[in-house]
């Protein structure tokens, strides 16, 4: 095998295919093309009827598309069974004829504007590209949309991924997952429930107590925030009957479609005796904070990756969107010439940071592409490639671990060979590898002023100084004048606390750090990403950007020659030629800014609570953990935040936005519970409450009871 060092290919070859953690079913294909699970010895649909199958059973039973005709935000659904993405197709399609009716009216009106789908779907078999591709295609009415899904589909990782269309106002959230783990990790509200999937009496473990048992728990939470769901079945089992009723739905049977008689539907009706109020089952900072209405107008202090992400997500909501940044757009830490799109994912099992990171980069790959037209690549951005190098024993060892514990697909990473890094970084390495074939390189600057670039945003060259809130709206101070909003999303990184003030814990770190900018003359020529203790990207109109060092407790503005020689130092990880071509490397400029980071290391996404009266309301539980009093969060009214991404904002700040605008919006999140807690604003606070570790000027309230 010949390996290139450089020309038109720039991703290494791929080794043999390893064994992945999360495998396509095994499936035959009858007479007719249509799959069936060999496992399960069912098919995934009718080859005959399937699509009226699916409209009259999941659409109709639900009231859908009527339900669409007074509704406002997002509209949630959730599927039991993705299988080849017919019941999605399906939907998406009605939406799609839904607004198109609805546009060919004079004057649509802001509720028919503000309607978004949003599908959750959960399947633990997922199928590949190939075979979802081959599946579909026995529905020549939905090949545009099925190409579009099979395009988007995402790697077979196990957890939430989110696959989003904002032309369309189409969510999907893509769990890959067993039934009893996923349902544990849905939120409120759910609209509609599809409880689809092969039949109770071949595939049992599905239909088990577990799945009513979060289905009545989601439910429960929705009628409280003022949602009724309904669900849908083909099955007249007796399994799926008491299961649902024993969830709180009345359960009709209905005329079926076809050979299938009767089906089985019906609504939450609180019908296992008298709901309680969700305090009583719940932790309060669990609860959801007060939501904003469609075409809202919304104030964000901060116009760096987190601000742009998070406007352009709310924008395309329909909301009215102003952000305020006396620097300009892109002027902070997002400013650098070059960013590597990438993430260092754990090798634990189950850690939290890989699940956020894993599902955040393959959202922001997508993200970016969409944003950035394929004019601006190779100016803008580069899906050229990653390339992690193990640069010391320690790397090494985390590389082997989180290979051998995740066994990812190679879409998603793969190893590479001594010899294979060589078409990436220019030079035989000495040294194994991961490389994301995906990644790649983003001008930040380029794709903020790019996200702001929407009808329903408005940039201003001018700081929010101060605000005040109240459960009526924000009033905040900008050049001397009172500005009225319905919210306000302080995204202005270690800044956000001059604008909080004591009223809420921020334990963020401010870390500086400093790029180097190299003449690249005489230098390797790297065809992707490399990433080691520093990172360089290809060379981009006559410079190579290589940094950035990590600077704690560091206020100095000033380039230094002591950090362009740290990151000139770093060069030799990168192979043999790197470290000899060091030697006589020329630094033509560079440049410093400032990360945000957390003592966890992941965003603080969501509403604000306040700190103090937090601890007022909940010091008990310094006491004992278990006695939380059943009172109601002190949130600050209609302010949330967005900081904290440190030097991974790239990845991670596209998904954040969703997470927020879902929050704002009243939709259920794009992720787990788990990852919602993890990114919380609260967690802290509430962690230094339980551990009595409270910071010096929180604990006073404490020692006063």
């Amino acid at each position: 095998m010949a390996y290139k060092s450089s020309g038109s290919s720039s991703h290494p070859p791929k080794p043999a295919p390893s064994r992945d953690a999360l495998s396509p079913p095994e499936l035959r294909w009858n007479e007719d093309g249509q799959p069936v699970a060999t496992d399960f010895d069912d098919p995934y649909f009718s080859a005959s009827h399937g699509l009226e199958e699916t409209r009259h059973v999941f659409l109709q039973n639900n009231g859908i598309p009527e339900r669409w005709n007074t509704h406002q935000g997002p509209f949630h659904i959730v599927e039991t069974g993705f299988g080849t993405g017919l019941n999605f197709l399906a939907t998406w399609q009605a939406f799609k004829q839904f607004n198109t009716k609805q546009l060919s009216t004079k004057q649509p009106s802001t509720k028919q504007n503000s309607l978004w789908l949003h599908f959750t779907s959960i399947e633990k078999y997922p199928l590949s590209k190939e075979q979802l591709s081959r599946a579909l295609s026995i529905w020549p009415e939905l090949s545009d949309l099925a190409k579009t899904l099979v395009k988007r589909y995402p790697p077979i990782t196990p957890g939430f991924h989110t696959l989003s269309w904002p032309e369309e106002k189409v969510t999907l959230t893509l769990i890959f997952a067993d039934i009893k783990d996923a349902a544990k990790q849905l939120s409120a509200p759910v609209h509609a429930w599809y409880l689809d999937g092969f039949a109770p009496y071949k595939n049992p473990d599905m239909w088990a107590d577990e799945l009513f048992t979060d289905i009545r728990r989601v439910s429960r939470e929705s009628h409280y925030r003022g949602v009724t769901s309904t669900f849908a079945t083909y099955t007249v089992a007796g399994v799926a009957r008491r299961g649902m009723r024993g969830a709180g739905f009345n359960v009709e049977r209905r005329i079926g479609f076809g050979k299938k008689y009767e089906m089985q539907a019906g609504h939450y009706m609180a019908f296992s005796g008298p709901e309680i109020n969700p305090l009583n089952y719940q932790t309060p900072w669990s609860s959801e904070a007060p939501t904003l209405k469609p075409a809202a107008k919304i104030l964000i202090a901060g116009a760096g990756l987190a601000g742009c992400t998070t406007a352009r997500a709310l924008a395309e909501r329909g909301y009215q969107i102003h952000v305020f940044d006396p620097d300009g757009i892109a002027n902070g830490a997002s400013g650098n010439v070059q960013g590597g799109l990438y993430v260092k994912l754990a090798a634990g099992d189950s850690a939290t940071h890989t699940d956020f990171y894993r599902q955040a980069y393959l959202h922001a790959v997508e993200r970016v592409a969409e944003i950035l037209t394929d004019d601006s690549k190779g100016k803008s951005w580069d899906d050229c490639g990653v390339l992690q190098i193990s640069w010391s024993e320690k790397e090494t060892q985390r590389q082997q671990n989180f290979m051998a514990r995740q066994q990812p697909p190679e879409s998603l990473i793969y190893p590479t060979t001594v010899e294979q890094n060589q078409a990436a970084s220019g030079n035989a390495l000495s040294n194994s590898s991961l490389y994301f074939p995906k990644a790649g390189w983003v001008a930040p600057a380029d794709f903020c002023h790019a996200l702001l670039d929407h009808p329903n945003i408005t940039f201003y060259t001018q700081a929010i100084e101060r605000f005040e809130a109240d459960n009526d709206g924000v009033t905040a101070i900008v050049n001397k004048t009172n500005l009225h909003a319905d919210g306000l999303i302080i995204a202005t990184a270690f800044k956000a606390k001059e604008l909080l003030g004591e009223q809420v814990h921020l334990p963020t770190k401010r870390i500086r750090g400093q790029m180097s900018y190299l003449d690249p003359s005489n230098l390797p020529n790297a065809q992707s990403v490399l990433c080691a203790r520093s990172y360089l990207a290809p060379a981009l109109n006559g410079r190579l950007c290589l940094g950035a060092t990590y600077n704690l407790n560091d206020d100095n503005t000033e380039l230094r020659d002591s950090d362009h020689q740290t990151n000139i130092d770093h060069l030799e990880e990168f192979g043999p030629e790197w470290a000899t071509a060091a030697e006589a490397v020329k630094v033509i400029g560079g440049r410093v800014s400032f990360r945000c980071t957390t003592p966890d290391y992941l965003p603080l996404i969501g509403p604000v609570v306040d700190s103090k009266l937090f601890v007022e309301r909940f010091k008990q539980i310094t006491r004992n953990a278990k006695q939380i009093p059943s009172t109601t969060m002190p949130w600050l009214p209609r302010v949330w935040l967005n900081i904290g991404h440190g030097s991974r904002g790239l990845a991670s700040s596209p998904l954040c936005a969703e997470i927020l605008a879902a929050q704002i919006s009243g939709d259920a999140p794009p992720v787990s519970n788990i990852v919602k807690d993890a990114l919380s604003p609260s967690r802290f606070i509430i962690r230094a409450l339980i551990r009595s570790k409270l910071p010096e000027e929180l604990q006073e309230l404490v020692e006063k009871t």
